[in-house]
């Protein structure tokens, strides 16, 4: 049966489904399928209302069970694997680019701490499994998807108080998504029983009404206000050593960077490809629409999807090595130029007066030049893929 939204010359405004169009069409189901309370909520809103600062983005995620998506089974979460994320990813960036970019933190942190907590001893577990029942969203203070650094360098010390069993955190995450709406704050650290002690990686569980966190504005542009990407300070926040997870993060081999990294990179891709099939399918409805402009641009946004499926697919069968990872920065790499091409050739084709008219339209094209942003650096990926490709180990340090 066809519904409203997919009629042929329907445009996903004239319906209010901002997830019509072909190019969403396994997307929607997916949300669909998982997050069915962020599917409507989507219905029920515009884009502007998604996209403004202080929207309900958020809590509308959480409510629907977007925490626990791609937490494991036995961990009480839903278990979903790389692929089928990688789908409800675009779907959220369609809907939502700022709430794409704030809940692929969520991801990365959940991620890496289920890596490490699955290693560690009982109590790790045990505290993973707490925080993913009580569905709670975790913003990141890791050095996420960095070549040239570790998502596991230390960004802010911890040092034990004896007195009070707890460790006492001072530091800085700037811009931090999620600032103000995160549950538990995920840190990576430097902790020292003693001060100018030796320092022991560790991470810590912060939760965010803890005293001494603060959240100081730092993300003035319009464009994906609703992350919430704001600077979160740490000023001696007391954490109880059971929120810490000491010792737990050697990881010779890189195994759980290269989680972080891989999640980081699939899904953060997967949702700027989803605000571009946004831009796109008002391509396809317009009322001049071009077969020879369309095509090229809808081809660009499948083939990238299609390599990040690929991708997603060796991680679900159990691939973690360094060329899965330098994959996925040469995809990273490709897309990056391949949305830029989008933007302009989207909204050449929609013309100056949808420019001039609908502010979506300027502000999707703005979204997508953001993805070049995101770490690591242009320069930083070319350097370490030319090396690799000399005859380099590819590494993220």
């Amino acid at each position: 049966m066809t519904t409203t939204a997919e009629r042929p010359g329907d445009t996903a405004s004239d319906t209010g489904d901002e997830l019509g169009g072909p190019l969403l069409r396994e997307a929607r189901a997916a949300l669909r399928r998982r997050l069915p309370g962020l599917a409507d909520w989507a219905a029920s809103t515009t884009l502007a209302e998604r996209e403004a600062r202080g929207n309900d983005g958020l809590a509308q995620f959480r409510a629907a069970g977007g925490c626990r998506l791609i937490v494991p089974e036995e961990i009480s979460g839903a278990g979903v694997g790389a692929v089928e994320a990688l789908a409800v990813q675009r779907a959220v960036g369609a809907v939502s680019p700022s709430l794409a970019v704030a809940t692929v933190m969520h991801h990365l942190s959940i991620a890496t701490i289920v890596q490490i907590a699955q290693e560690g001893p009982e109590e790790d577990l045990a505290l993973l499994q707490s925080v993913v029942e009580q569905d709670s969203l975790i913003a990141s203070a890791f050095a996420e998807g960095r070549v040239g650094g570790s998502t596991l360098v230390p960004t802010v010390s911890a040092v034990y108080d004896d007195e009070t069993g707890d460790y006492v955190v001072t530091g800085s995450k700037k811009p931090c998504s999620m600032a103000h709406s995160m549950t538990f704050l995920a840190a990576s650290l430097d902790a020292k029983e003693t001060e100018g002690g030796r320092g022991r990686k560790a991470v810590g569980l912060i939760p965010a009404q803890m005293p001494g966190i603060s959240v100081r504005p730092f993300w003035t542009s319009p464009v994906l206000a609703g992350a919430e990407s704001e600077e979160v300070v740490l000023d001696g926040v007391r954490v109880p050593a059971a929120l810490m997870m000491i010792g737990t993060m050697q990881d010779p081999d890189g195994v759980h960077e290269m989680t972080g990294f891989l999640w980081f990179g699939l899904l953060a891709t997967a949702g700027y490809i989803g605000a571009a099939s946004t831009l796109v399918d008002r391509v396809l409805h317009h009322p001049r629409a071009d077969p020879a402009v369309y095509t090229p641009l809808a081809a660009e946004l499948e083939t990238g999807m299609a390599a990040l499926t690929a991708v997603a697919a060796a991680y679900d069968a159990g691939d973690r090595g360094p060329e899965l990872s330098a994959r996925l920065l040469f995809i990273r790499t490709a897309v990056r130029t391949a949305l830029q091409r989008v933007a302009s050739g989207a909204m050449t084709a929609l013309g100056g007066l949808s420019f001039i008219t609908d502010p979506d339209v300027a502000y999707l094209g703005s979204v997508l030049q953001a993805f070049s942003f995101h770490p690591p650096s242009i320069a930083e990926t070319q350097r370490s893929l030319f090396d690799h490709h000399r005859g380099g180990e590819f590494r993220l340090s």
